[in-house]
């Protein structure tokens, strides 16, 4: 049984169609991993490096799903729509270093184009404006109101007639006033928002085009985490309210890293006032695994030609749609997904434990990397024989998920090796010239020092020969008198 993507923007080139059922063979995620990224050329994009061009790739996905007009998601047959949308970090010199040459620096040109096109029309329009009125090629500000029209004008004119009143107005106040999308490309033209200081960023924010940015944040070095905390919270929240009527702005947010301070920020002892870094899929060189499957090329199979290309192409096209106010509809992928998405969250939750918040923070990733997936395959003509199938996507997904996972725990894992380190440095100190001591009598002298910690150093200096347990009571060993410094452990 197989449910075909399409989408209303446009017919699809080519016919791709997403498998909802497993197929009778058993294959693991890690070859499922394999297959898609083999089929979608991920090795070259991250210059021979499997992992960086996984990430490189999700990056693509993502970035795509995320600037389609807002509103875009995936559609069942009974028009339930499961909306897209994800906020991601790049952390690591080589994937963060690919992802802004080959995703970011295209979206910062195309953004530049259109504020270069909005340029050329504020000097014309001066131009024209500085000319006597009957000499004038056009009116700039007529052209701008054309088409438009203001319901609130016509509901304070109604306000006045006592007999006659048109129940829809109110109704109309609560719907887009007509010509709102030519005005916002003028007032608002913000698709792709970054800037390098929190208050830059919460200003330029107030022209984000349709209240949905796309916004980068690059983190130079840990002490920028903090700072830019509340702001892209609010942003990932919907909560940030922008200019004088404050209108809400509600978009994701792509934070690359390539000094690789997130492990630093996330063994901070005040890590939580960075807490936004949480709320987001890391995408990062860890060697903590899982590694892909193979994906070596192979000439018998089908995949896709030139993934940059149709990575540009796809994005030529997803900004052409969001820019052109003359169309309202997003371009939805129609796809059975409820039972693929129960699926999901039912593996998100599985891994709660491993990452706090995970479930919330990355249920529309299944479908963000669905759409930006099939926006790259559909831009194109494809093979006949090329097929897009969701047991794959979703696999990359847990794949994406677990390394985030993995990454995570080394991180925390290196901070305590450290901790235990200082600390038993601190408890041979503590036992020095002193009688046998107990671990109460430890936790109350060593600051920050608890009960479980205490017994874990204690335990390894006893391995290394440096302390003796004697009933519920330690001391210096009597061999590791003379020796207390230096002490190293292999924890």
């Amino acid at each position: 049984m197989t449910t075909h993507l399409t989408t209303t923007a446009k017919p699809s080139p080519a016919a791709l169609a997403l498998t909802a059922q497993p197929p009778p063979a058993k294959t693991s995620d890690l070859q499922k991993v394999g297959r898609l990224l083999e089929a979608f050329g991920a090795l070259p994009l991250g210059e021979g490096d499997p992992v960086a061009g996984a990430n490189v790739l999700a990056v693509m996905a993502i970035s795509l799903a995320n600037l389609q007009r807002p509103g875009t998601g995936l559609v069942d047959k009974d028009g339930a729509k499961l909306p897209v949308g994800t906020s991601l970090l790049v952390s690591g010199s080589l994937s963060a270093g690919l992802v802004g040459e080959r995703v970011l620096s295209g979206l910062a040109t195309r953004q530049n184009n259109l504020a270069a096109h909005l340029r050329e029309w504020c000097r014309k329009a001066e131009i024209e404006m500085a000319k006597p009125l009957n000499t004038r090629r056009f009116d700039p500000a007529a052209m701008l109101e054309q088409g438009g029209s203001s319901v609130l004008f016509e509901l304070h004119k109604e306000a006045g007639m006592s007999n006659f009143v048109d129940p829809h107005l109110g109704k109309a106040l609560i719907a887009p006033p007509k010509g709102q999308g030519k005005r916002d490309l003028h007032d608002r033209p913000l698709v792709y928002v970054t800037a390098g200081k929190p208050a830059e960023l919460t200003k330029t924010l107030e022209r984000s085009h349709l209240g949905r940015p796309f916004v980068h944040v690059a983190v130079h070095g840990p002490a920028a985490c903090p700072r830019f905390d509340e702001c892209c919270t609010a942003v990932m929240d919907g909560s940030l309210a922008a200019g004088p009527l404050s209108e809400t702005v509600h978009g994701c947010v792509i934070a690359t890293d390539p000094f690789d301070s997130l492990a630093e920020v996330v063994r901070a002892a005040d890590g939580r006032s960075a807490s936004w870094i949480t709320r987001m899929l890391w995408l990062t060189d860890s060697a903590a695994g899982p590694e892909p499957g193979d994906i070596t090329p192979d000439k018998a199979k089908v995949g896709l030609d030139d993934i940059q290309g149709r990575y540009e192409a796809a994005m030529d096209a997803a900004w052409e749609a969001r820019l052109d106010y003359s169309k309202h509809a997003p371009g939805d992928v129609s796809c059975e997904w409820p039972r693929i998405q129960a699926e999901w969250i039912t593996f998100l939750r599985g891994m709660e434990a491993e990452i706090p918040g995970i479930t919330g923070m990355a249920r529309p990733l299944l479908a963000t990397l669905i759409v930006g997936l099939s926006r790259l395959a559909n831009i194109r003509v494809t093979a006949k024989d090329f097929e897009l199938a969701a047991e794959d996507i979703m696999a990359l997904a847990r794949w994406l998920v677990r390394r985030m996972a993995n990454a995570r725990a080394a991180m925390l894992h290196t901070e305590h090796e450290a901790r235990l380190q200082r600390m038993c440095t601190k408890i041979i100190h503590k036992l020095a010239g002193s009688p046998p001591l107990t671990v109460r009598d430890f936790t109350r002298s060593i600051k920050y020092l608890n009960a479980d910690d205490c017994r874990e150093g204690l335990l390894l200096l006893q391995a290394r020969g440096a302390v003796t347990c004697l009933g519920n009571t330690w001391c210096v060993a009597a061999a590791a008198g003379g020796q207390l410094q230096p002490l190293t452990l292999n924890v």
